[in-house]
């Protein structure tokens, strides 16, 4: 086992967490290709399946003697932190395509929001269906009229918007009041500004290859 404290890439790299992962989550790491970090029992997915193991990450509770493999492993035996937040904070890359980490037990699901909202890494939560992402101050993208697109605060959010069948502009955002969940474009354009708070985007999974060309890294 070799120790380290940190990995650095100029490229984005993919993460798989102990959660619930399926067979096109698996399929989609083997074609794109990334390096391949795992957070603590995220390691037996990638074990089960031969996959290349670039990392190892977190407090190695649940991984047994596989922590002795021959990868590098940053062992963190915080309670304070789940393994996301250990391996966001481990992990400085152009981003960071993170499965594993939604659907399930909800108050996981809920722990993964609260870690990339606070994390200064870009992090693609990947669902069965959807992608989460902290969106950024300002975003523009083309895509496909008619694609779903939310946008849901995580605390106050002032926003405006182009291209959205609901705008956002002069709506105060708030997770105890008004959300912007179920929208879509309606034109290829479309532009968001945050002038005030943070707010998770979410959009299909399927456009991921799309929005990971757009984004504003």
């Amino acid at each position: 086992m070799t120790n380290t404290n940190h990995f650095t890439f100029t490229q984005g790299v993919n993460l798989i967490g102990g959660g619930s992962v399926n067979e096109q989550d698996i399929n989609d790491i083997i074609k794109s290709g990334k390096n391949l970090f795992c957070a603590d029992s995220g390691l037996n997915y990638a074990l089960e399946n031969n996959l290349v193991v670039s990392g190892l990450i977190g407090d190695l509770d649940s991984v047994g003697s596989q922590k002795d493999a021959p990868y590098p492993v940053l062992f963190d035996q915080s309670q304070d932190t789940n393994d996301l937040e250990k391996s966001l904070d481990a992990i400085k890359a152009k981003y960071i395509i993170c499965y594993g980490f939604l659907g399930g037990r909800i108050d996981h699901s809920l722990a993964s929001f609260n870690v990339i909202s606070k994390s200064k890494q870009i992090a693609f939560l990947i669902g069965e269906e959807d992608i989460c992402v902290v969106c950024p101050k300002h975003l523009k993208l083309h895509l496909p009229i008619g694609t779903r697109f939310a946008l849901f605060p995580m605390d106050e959010t002032l926003a405006k918007s182009k291209g959205l069948k609901w705008n956002l502009d002069g709506i105060l955002l708030s997770p105890k009041g008004r959300i912007s969940t179920s929208n879509e474009n309606v034109e290829e354009h479309i532009e968001i500004w945050i002038d005030d708070g943070l707010a998770l985007a979410i959009f299909p999974r399927k456009i991921l290859p799309k929005i990971i060309n757009q984004w504003p890294f």
